[in-house]
């Protein structure tokens, strides 16, 4: 795993926040994180990019992101917005893309709140302009946040380098 800090330029952050944020940005509802969980939290979603297609007119907010990736073949990009609360996903991989499972899996931290990204042997703190990246094998779920109205990341998928 590698995380890395200040990721992008505080603009490129801000309008990022700013347009998450906004009136006009669609977030739509999903009612579990992990596709086959029986119980799981419900929450947003923007999906940017899925199976081939760009499925959005705000990619352009993501580009300074993709650029500093090492992306061979993007799988998916989706922003996921949860609300306040305690709660925790289920364990999940994110295999929904390649059979193989020869990807990267990165999460881009959109702000600061203390939920956290846990893994099996370690847990990730929510700070924004972060990111962690990741073998898209490794289990993983996300912990709730209580100190914030919204935790919000970009998560990608993509064959690497």
């Amino acid at each position: 795993m590698n995380i890395f800090k200040n990721y992008i330029q505080k603009r490129n952050l801000d309008l990022i926040n700013k347009t998450f944020l906004s009136d006009y940005f669609p977030w739509y509802y999903k009612p579990r994180q992990v596709k086959d969980a029986k119980k799981d939290t419900s929450f947003f979603s923007h999906c940017f990019f899925d199976n081939g297609n760009i499925n959005s007119n705000f990619m352009f907010l993501i580009e300074p992101i993709l650029k500093k990736l090492k992306v061979k073949k993007l799988l998916n990009v989706r922003a996921n917005l949860c609300l306040k609360g305690k709660f925790h996903c289920s364990w999940h991989i994110d295999n929904d893309f390649t059979t193989d499972l020869n990807h990267k899996t990165a999460i881009f931290y959109v702000n600061t709140n203390n939920g956290v990204t846990e893994f099996l042997n370690n847990k990730v703190k929510c700070e924004k302009n972060k990111i962690i990246i990741f073998d898209a094998k490794q289990k993983h779920r996300a912990i709730g946040q209580t100190d914030k109205n919204e935790r919000m990341v970009i998560n990608f998928n993509y064959e690497y380098i």
